[in-house]
């Protein structure tokens, strides 16, 4: 329909354009001395049209020629970024297919002809992870130096793979520097806090560790159960540096009341006690978690401290383990932590059959070496040497 249209409208202009030049009998005189040029009205409208359109047409000449250096350098400039942008995509692709070498040449080709900083930054970022995929640290410590030209805007970026990068190569200090420059940049960065956070387990530091653990926490970065097992493994880091009962015992209480039902933690602070010579408080720890769940561990580590508590804290022990026996009376290690109680308590007949029951149950190394011990010590020799042997077959049974 537009063709249509065009067509009738060039047919109509055409009609009056001729209908104008019939009607229009004038003439212009154009006169420059000693010449006197007489030209009709229509000729001297067509030569001005004319004259205007060459005359625009050689302007638009002179500017383009003018213009030629910018719009070549205009040209060489889309070009590189057109190369620039197609290497960049390469350089992903061939870093996620785990082809470092070429994402690594890729990426540089994009850095060296691109123009825009942010996109550099990018290209060297993608450089220095590919050249730590192939254990190229120098070049990937110099790909993230060149970073520092190219204005703050990217250093959080650089700063935040670099302390990645780092930590992985195990150098928790540079790593750490790394991490304490981004948080500078952004101190409440989430992803530099867990950063920090296995930085600060690795180098076994405690403190630091449960101050993260809350910040995370807080800002919701982590689960209530994954800060949970972080707490637990910085109090066990805690403990080797507790090396006074005292100190121990306000630490202990200090360390909120849920994690203190913890069984494997409340472990290893009574043994933390009984390597301090505190075997009452060991005790006694071990005796209110059995009261609350019972756990065939927790009455072995009884067992081994009944030759060191003081005789009320025993006779407490022994109460409590007869008291369990009847719901866990085919508990091998109960019977066994019992009959130590008894012989340390001097209750040999009590001793005995403890150990007899246990060996009944689950035959053991450690229940044979009781019994014969004890029966040693009532000069029961030639019964004493049977469980000896008899911990010697178990124990080449194992080997």
């Amino acid at each position: 329909m537009k063709v249509v249209l065009w067509i009738v409208g060039l047919f109509a202009l055409a009609v009056g354009l001729s209908l104008f030049a019939q009607i229009n009998t004038g003439y212009a005189i154009v006169f420059v001395p000693p010449y006197r040029v007489e030209l009709s009205l229509n000729m001297t409208l067509l030569l001005a049209v004319g004259l205007i359109a060459v005359s625009y047409g050689l302007l638009r000449l002179l500017a383009a020629t003018l213009n030629l250096p910018h719009e070549v350098a205009v040209f060489q400039r889309r070009k590189k970024l057109r190369i620039a942008r197609h290497a960049l995509v390469q350089s992903s692709l061939a870093y996620s297919e785990g082809r470092f070498q070429k994402a690594e040449r890729e990426a540089l080709r994009a850095c060296e002809n691109e123009q825009s900083p942010e996109n550099q930054g990018v290209a060297l970022l993608l450089a220095a992870r590919a050249a730590h995929a192939m254990r190229a640290y120098d070049r990937r410590d110099g790909y993230l130096a060149r970073m520092d030209s190219l204005g703050n805007g990217l250093q959080l970026a650089r700063r935040m793979l670099e302390a990645e990068l780092l930590l992985d190569e195990k150098r928790t200090v540079d790593a750490l520097a790394a991490v304490e420059a981004a948080r500078a940049q952004s101190p409440n960065l989430t992803a530099a806090l867990r950063l920090e956070l296995k930085i600060r387990q690795l180098q076994s530091s405690p403190e630091h560790v449960l101050a993260l653990t809350e910040k995370l926490l807080k800002s919701e970065a982590i689960s209530a159960e994954q800060a949970r097992r972080y707490r637990l493994a910085a109090y066990r880091d805690q403990l080797p540096q507790l090396i006074d009962g005292q100190e121990l015992r306000q630490w202990w209480q200090r360390i909120p009341a849920q994690e203190r039902q913890n069984p494997s933690l409340a472990l290893a602070v009574a043994q933390q006690y009984a390597k301090l010579e505190q075997a009452d408080d060991a005790a006694h720890l071990l005796q209110g978690l059995l009261e609350d769940d019972y756990s065939s561990e927790l009455v072995s580590e009884l067992g081994e401290l009944a030759d060191q508590v003081s005789e009320a804290r025993r006779i407490e022990l022994l109460r409590l383990g007869e008291a369990l026996l009847p719901s866990h009376s085919r508990d091998a290690q109960l019977l066994l932590t019992l009959g130590r109680l008894a012989r340390a308590g001097k209750l040999w007949g009590k001793a005995q059959s403890y150990f007899e029951a246990s060996l009944s149950i689950q035959p053991t190394l450690a229940a044979h070496a009781e019994l014969a011990r004890l029966l040693q010590a009532l000069d029961r020799a030639d019964e004493a040497r049977r469980h000896f042997d008899a911990c010697l077959e178990l124990a080449l049974a194992e080997v």
